[in-house]
């Protein structure tokens, strides 16, 4: 399955080896949040936990918006600064919840892939704070590993799965009820979880193209979707 590629600071695996359906997988996120930017019209997008760059790069490269994305890893906005350059892109050094949240100014979308679940014992703080850099009638987009799949009920729910994934102490995934009660009780409206994505990351390529033939109909079925590895959120402020 999926392998490591890089590890932050403390040697927490952040990166998934772009291996198998790895690729694919991240392409198809970074599209789903160039179709939230045009969506919304948004012109200033802050990405939080950007990582090695690749989802900015993207967003940056396939619309005109101003990409503000921000790490807490100084190893990770290094290697994205050296990665890639574009004149709407900066990669920032920044800690949502420990320095001026202001810092950049206003935006009119917020997004992030697989950074909420790092911060569940502060995510009403966080949510927030998301909030208060978020222009009014701007948006959120995230999209955040699903508790009930299989794969994501292993690698957060037991020790083995946990040390396999070198996750975080704190690091835990979501329920679709709890994102469906966090966001408004943090102020969000128009509050929308769906649930899917059956494409695993670092699945081998021979299964890539089985698992894209039956996805659909996994998705539209009320019987599977709900086992779908990941909920794509979306809100308002």
């Amino acid at each position: 399955m999926s392998r490591i590629a890089l590890t932050d600071e403390r040697g927490f695996n952040q990166v998934f080896a772009p291996v198998g359906s790895t690729p694919l997988r991240m392409r198809r996120r970074s599209d789903w949040f160039v179709d939230q930017i045009g969506r919304l019209g948004a012109q200033r997008v802050l990405e939080i936990g950007s990582g090695t760059g690749e989802t900015a790069a993207h967003l940056a490269a396939h619309t005109p918006a101003e990409i503000v994305a921000v790490d807490i890893s100084p190893a990770f906005i290094a290697e994205a600064r050296a990665r890639h350059q574009a004149p709407n892109l900066r990669y920032e050094l920044f800690d949502l919840l420990g320095e001026v949240p202001l810092a950049f100014g206003q935006f009119d979308m917020v997004c992030g892939n697989g950074i909420l679940h790092h911060l569940v014992l502060r995510l009403p703080e966080v949510l927030g704070a998301l909030h208060r850099l978020t222009n009014p009638g701007g948006g959120l987009a995230f999209i955040e590993p699903n508790f009930l799949n299989p794969y994501c009920a292993f690698i957060f729910g037991t020790r083995i799965g946990r040390r396999f994934a070198k996750l975080e102490p704190d690091e835990m995934a979501f329920t679709r009820g709890e994102l469906r009660t966090a966001l408004p009780a943090a102020g969000w409206r128009e509050v929308q979880v769906a649930t899917r994505d059956f494409l695993l990351p670092g699945l081998p390529e021979l299964l890539v193209k089985p698992t894209l033939a039956v996805e659909p109909a996994l998705e539209a079925t009320a019987a599977t979707s709900w086992l779908a590895q990941s909920h794509f959120i979306t809100a308002r402020a």
